[in-house]
């Protein structure tokens, strides 16, 4: 049996996202199902461990939409809708409802994002990239693997996501909030998926906005995406901002 309460607990105290009881009810119905299941084809029964209840509901956790399985969390300003500074340990349970860099230009991103794509799936090269020549083609692999070792010198073998400062809209499941990257975060990038869980710990606003500082040690992302926005690349989001029909796009 999933222990509802400390699986509860121990997320709150861990992730800082407050379960809705409604959703753990459906979730852990579902985990002791398929936890009856697997003991009815192993022919024993064991224990599961607390820890192993909080990584089962975890996995649920994050690719839910937050809406649905936590409680909201943001709190505001008295007679604004401006978000409050947010609380240090353990932080904020949010969902990345958008993220854009907003030091590079909506064209310059989609078009990056094209050849990346184009890139990875049918192996066409951007234009900024070496170009093979025939003899690279069809020659010997010594002459590829020079190519190669020459690409990989320049710091120009895969195809590059620009990258200045990064801008997030965030979600409790029921109000929003901005938050600006102010200086570089390892985790962050502009393919960071549509509805991944972050926490974000003890983060400033900015005065009379509302909007959120972010620093690399503010913001944890935890992972997960929600199946509905698995069409939501950044390639296909660029394309809808500027107006393109992108048909590769999703």
């Amino acid at each position: 049996m999933v222990d509802r309460a400390g699986v509860s607990a121990t997320i709150k105290k861990r992730y800082g996202a407050a379960l809705r009881a409604q959703w753990l009810e459906k979730c852990a119905a579902h985990i002791e199902q398929a936890l009856r299941e697997l003991e009815e084809t192993a022919g024993n029964r064991r224990p599961v461990h607390l820890e192993t209840q909080v990584r089962l509901v975890a996995e649920q956790l994050v690719h839910s939409e937050i809406s649905d399985s936590c409680l909201p969390s943001l709190a505001v300003e008295a007679g604004t809708q401006h978000v409050k500074e947010l609380a240090g340990h353990p932080g904020v349970f949010l969902q990345v409802q958008s993220v854009v860099d907003v030091g590079v230009s909506k064209y310059a991103m989609w078009e990056a994002a094209r050849e990346k794509e184009d890139f990875e799936q049918r192996g066409i090269r951007p234009s900024y990239l070496p170009q093979l020549t025939d003899e690279d083609d069809s020659g010997s692999g010594e002459a590829n693997s020079t190519a190669a070792t020459q690409a990989e010198a320049s710091g120009d073998s895969h195809p590059k996501i620009p990258r200045k400062m990064l801008k997030l809209v965030l979600t409790d499941g029921q109000r929003h909030v901005s938050a600006l990257e102010v200086e570089p975060i390892a985790q962050l990038s502009a393919e960071l998926a549509i509805g991944s869980k972050v926490v974000v710990t003890g983060a400033q606003t900015v005065a009379g906005t509302g909007v959120l500082c972010l620093r690399a040690g503010n913001i944890r992302v935890v992972g997960g995406a929600p199946a509905q926005y698995a069409q939501q690349t950044l390639r296909a989001r660029m394309a809808e901002l500027l107006g393109l029909e992108d048909r590769r796009g999703t």
